[in-house]
């Protein structure tokens, strides 16, 4: 496997697709719209009813905005893409790597009914459960197993890139349903990027080092002791650790902190912005 972080991005599809229902906002990936079966997305922040700051498609449950708000734009979501709004089940994340196996009994955890133990990622073979996860900066790990029928969903802020919780979340598609990451397709959701992610240098050298991947940063020249580095670079490395082939690994290549227009980003608006959801199920 090439070390090489341009290599590596450049090897992935980049094939997202932007879609609008009933002025609900989505991005998709192209590969995953071909398959038969599957339902999902990583929203904008365009359709919802939240009022500035979040204007206004926010998603985010733990946001200081009216709680009804947030529901009714879970509501927009729901009839715009066909799903149930009883059967999301959103994580409860705490920038981990714990992962929850879901069935038919486990459906509106997190929106409809109480949360969840803290989790940041979600598999199922069961189509009475909508898969969902919420960022603002943090990427998504969209997994989809073509032999078992089985999907995962993670949220991936630096903590869980670094802990390599994609690639744990294809390892838990395989014990519990007996897939194998050859026959998995994932796609990489929309982030912030690597000239915006800046970090302390030392933590930047800990991603080279854990990844194999000396490229995977870029020193800062205005600021000494700062880098930026490149979550997508982690991203695609530890799904192919995983066995998932490059052939089946797509990017939704967007920034959240450099498209104000169409993302919330914590790192750009702090405490007062919303949060998007990415969004997976198995059609019935």
């Amino acid at each position: 496997m090439p070390n090489n972080s341009r290599e590596l991005l450049g090897s992935a599809a980049h094939d997202q697709r932007y879609v609008e229902r009933d002025g609900v906002g989505i991005i998709c990936s192209e590969r995953f719209l071909r398959e038969p079966g599957l339902t999902h997305g990583f929203t904008t922040r365009r359709g919802g009813v939240s009022a500035p700051p979040f204007d206004t498609l926010n998603l985010g449950t733990t946001r200081s905005e009216p709680y009804s708000n947030i529901m009714r734009n879970y509501r927009k979501l729901c009839s715009a893409y066909g799903l149930e709004f009883n059967e999301l089940s959103l994580v409860r994340h705490e920038h981990g790597v714990n992962i929850l196996r879901l069935e038919g009994p486990d459906a509106g955890h997190g929106i409809s009914r109480e949360p969840f133990d803290f989790c940041d990622g979600l598999v199922t073979n069961d189509p009475s459960v909508t898969l969902v996860t919420c960022h603002a900066d943090c990427s998504a790990f969209f997994v989809y197993d073509r032999v078992t029928r089985s999907i995962g969903l993670a949220h991936a802020g630096w903590k869980g890139m670094f802990g390599r919780i994609g690639q744990k979340l294809v390892r838990r598609l395989e014990t519990e349903y007996g897939a194998e990451a050859k026959d998995m397709i994932a796609a990489i959701g929309p982030c912030i990027c690597e000239k915006c992610f800046e970090v302390e240098t030392e933590l930047a050298e800990s991603f080279a080092a854990e990844f194999d991947c000396p490229d995977i940063y870029s020193v800062s020249e205005q600021k000494p002791g700062k880098a930026y580095v490149s979550l997508r670079t982690a991203a695609v490395i530890q799904l192919m650790d995983a066995g998932v082939p490059i052939s089946g690994i797509s990017i939704m290549e967007h920034c959240t902190f450099e498209e104000k227009e169409l993302f919330y980003s914590y790192r750009r608006d702090g405490k007062g912005t919303g949060s998007m959801a990415a969004f997976l199920r198995l059609d019935k």
